[in-house]
């Protein structure tokens, strides 16, 4: 079995080599044993027009001229997305795959690249990149990935080499320009909770990919706070990068500094707490920006009704914060803006609108990861929908997936065919975008050498032997 244990510490001096790579296309294959099908499993739905489950819901979302999620782009970086035509009719022709190269970068893990040909408009062709790693295989964890802070920014390759990572992928949408702050629930296996809210930052949308002993899982993960003195009061979150009107935010050492008015959506009446070992220390009617939160220290941030709430709390008296999980235990988490199949049923209905994506999906049986990233914005790449994502992690036995930040963001960071490490796909910025967590799997034992997969051999179909009619 996979080991769900704690990782290595974190160390520049532990790395392997981050350099990045040059995708490598050393072997064009089209046969029907590696073909990729089903990408028509289902019907495509309208887009992402108004009102469908595509779209950011204004409750919570960051949307705006400096919100970190610009709604119906689907990524962080609020770039806009290739528009294509209508898919291409099936109707007596198959997609094709060329270059398709795959290897075992470890036991029971697996790096596949492949270019997958379906003439749909305005560029016909979609480079893919995907790890396949065996949940039963030995010596394997999984792990969230994060600089020191969770405002801080680096790269997916220095995430995945500070930890010694086998792979690693860009994880969470942020708050890009503004606090950088993930948007979603993050979990360290060491450090524990970094990130959550109570309703994600689209109610009733956001999902998760966490992990407990059991393995791995899609699912909507909430953070619930308690001020125990004040159970009434109602935590909207922990280092989140948006505190929403008559509620309060927590924010701690994880978030490195004080974040004023940008996590009030500029909103002046607003109050700051100071809590340090659960003892009121300062009491504010203004925000402090770039103030240090220290180790043992705590800020409550209260906006609009909540800040006349906080104002009674005197110096010296005793404040404890409570969090806890709603809707499992993780020991490790990330999450996304929403699932794409929920058991097995496609969730997402925007198909018009291409973007370079990330994804994460499980297999029926629990017993497998896939791990995809999909170009895009390139003259050589188109990047994906939501539907054609959902349908091709369908098509590769996924269950249950979950779409993590994509455009530039998109990023995966592996050992590659030649046993080095870098990225392997080609970030749509023309270079590593930074962000702020990464999801990564880390090796506990000695690489072996990689081996190549060949891919399978077309098998003739033996010619029938003819039978002699029957004397009569």
């Amino acid at each position: 079995m996979s080991v769900f244990s704690r990782r290595p510490a974190a160390s520049p001096s532990t790395s392997r080599s981050a350099s990045p790579l040059t995708r490598t296309r050393l072997l064009t294959v089209a046969t029907a044993g590696v073909l990729v099908a089903g990408l028509g499993v289902a019907p495509a739905v309208a887009d992402e027009g108004t009102g469908d489950r595509d779209s950011t819901s204004a409750r919570g979302s960051l949307s705006g001229p400096h919100g970190g999620y610009r709604g119906r782009n689907q990524t962080s970086d609020g770039k806009p997305g290739t528009v294509v035509g209508p898919p291409p009719s099936l109707r007596g022709r198959s997609v094709q795959v060329k270059n398709d190269v795959s290897h075992q970068i470890a036991p029971g893990v697996v790096l596949r690249e492949w270019d997958q040909v379906d003439g749909r408009q305005p560029v016909g062709q979609v480079r893919m990149n995907l790890v396949t790693v065996d949940l039963d295989a030995p010596d394997l964890s999984f792990e969230e990935l994060s600089p020191t802070y969770v405002t801080s920014r680096k790269k997916v390759s220095q995430l995945g080499g500070w930890n010694d990572a086998l792979t690693a992928v860009n994880g969470d949408f942020f708050d890009i320009g503004r606090t950088n702050a993930p948007l979603g629930t993050s979990v360290d296996r060491e450090a524990g909770i970094l990130t959550g809210s109570r309703e994600g930052w689209i109610p009733g949308v956001n999902s998760t990919l966490w992990f407990d002993a059991a393995g791995p899982h899609v699912s909507p993960i909430a953070v619930q706070n308690t001020i125990r003195q004040r159970r009434r009061w109602s935590v909207s979150g922990i280092n989140h990068p948006s505190v929403p009107a008559g509620e309060i935010g927590v924010f701690t050492h994880a978030f490195n500094r004080t974040p004023g008015y940008q996590v009030t959506g500029g909103k002046k009446r607003a109050r700051e707490v100071v809590l340090r070992k659960n003892r009121v220390v300062s009491n504010r009617p203004k925000l402090s920006s770039g103030t240090k939160i220290g180790k043992r220290d705590k800020v409550l941030i209260g906006t609009g009704p909540a800040a006349g709430k906080l104002k009674t709390l005197k110096k010296g008296k005793k404040i404890t914060v409570a969090t806890r999980f709603g809707g499992g235990r993780p020991t490790v988490a990330i999450s996304g803006d929403r699932p794409l199949l929920v058991n097995g049923v496609r969730t997402v209905v925007n198909n018009t609108i291409a973007h370079p994506r990330t994804a994460v999906g499980i297999d029926a049986d629990g017993r497998k990861l896939l791990i995809l990233v999909v170009d895009g914005r390139s003259t050589a790449s188109r990047g994906y929908t939501m539907v054609e994502l959902a349908d091709l992690m369908t098509a590769l036995g996924a269950e249950n997936a979950i779409n993590l930040d994509g455009g530039g963001s998109s990023a995966m960071y592996t050992r590659t065919g030649t046993g080095a490490m870098g990225i392997v796909n080609e970030p749509s910025d023309g270079g590593e975008r930074l962000v702020p967590n990464a999801f990564g799997i880390v090796y506990h034992a000695p690489l072996p050498p990689v081996v190549p997969i060949l891919p399978p051999a077309v098998t003739p179909t033996p010619t029938p032997t003819p039978v002699p009619a029957p004397a009569r």
